[in-house]
């Protein structure tokens, strides 16, 4: 009987999240709408910072930990975001535990490829005070310092839907238009691939590779081949992961699967640092 409670407990709980908005199990203590507290944060570089700026038109902030596949991933989709933001008024930071060294946190901001200044919350504090629920949290608010929505983290798209709501609290777009913006992105056939979805399986393989998880950027580049066998980027990376993993013989043979298909890269794949790059 007990157990039987158990499960029905679980079951409840699961299905009451189910019914409760993404927002809200983020954020269980702000709501959009509401006006953030604008605390200021000892840095990572050894200075101070404010989360928010009211200087800023839109301010992101993100909640992540170290060594969390999701929030390494979630830090190189805002690096890409920022830098194709730039020149925009924008304030970009990221919040991390004090529970973390900072030579964690050095570490995989570094893998991230991350330039954001990173707050550090000492005791969890702002952490308690948002009620953050997810990791990676990332959060948008105006130059008002008002949530203006939270976006939960996707290895798809996941730059896309944030540079929509960015531009939404700019007031560049539109309802409409960040609506399509956050629409996902329906099945394409397989001579649709070489486009987008294609290019978005390379960036997240690069991601792995510059993790140090070469298995499952090879992973992404086989998916990709397996609907576009002719997209040499596809083969490049194939290479790259198939490399890093000592299996030089079989990166030689994605490198000139590579090159056949498009022999401008046989440059770039002759410069490559390893012993398994085609001659």
């Amino acid at each position: 009987m007990t157990q039987f409670r158990s499960l029905l407990w679980v079951l409840a709980t699961f299905v009451s999240c189910a019914l409760v908005p993404l927002d809200a199990l983020a954020f269980s203590n702000v709501a959009v709408g509401d006006t953030l507290e604008n605390p200021e944060l000892p840095t990572l570089a050894g200075g101070h910072e404010t989360l928010l700026s009211a200087q800023a038109q839109a301010n992101v902030f993100v909640f992540f930990r170290p060594q969390q596949e999701n929030s390494l991933l979630a830090l190189k989709a805002l690096s890409e975001c920022e830098r194709q933001l730039s020149g925009k008024p924008v304030h970009w930071v990221a919040v991390v535990s004090s529970s973390w060294s900072a030579q964690e946190v050095k570490a995989s901001v570094a893998a991230a490829g991350s330039r954001m200044p990173v707050l550090i919350d000492q005791g969890d504090a702002l952490y308690g005070r948002l009620g953050v629920r997810l990791y990676p949290a990332v959060g948008i608010a105006n130059g008002k310092l008002q949530l203006v929505a939270y976006e939960p983290f996707q290895k798809i798209n996941y730059c896309d839907r944030l540079r929509g709501q960015v531009r939404y609290a700019l007031g560049e777009i539109g309802k409409a238009e960040l609506a399509q913006a956050d629409a996902p992105d329906r099945a394409l056939m397989p001579n649709e691939m070489k486009g987008a979805v294609a290019n978005r399986h390379v960036r997240m393989g690069e991601a792995y590779l510059g993790m140090e998880q070469p298995e499952k950027a090879a992973a992404e580049a086989r998916a990709i081949l397996e609907q576009e066998p002719r997209f040499a980027p596809a083969h490049v990376l194939l290479g790259d992961a198939l490399s890093a993993q000592g299996k030089c013989e079989e990166a030689k043979v994605a490198y000139q699967a590579a090159v056949k298909l498009s022999p401008q890269l046989l440059a770039a794949v002759q410069q490559k640092k390893s012993p398994c790059a085609v001659p």
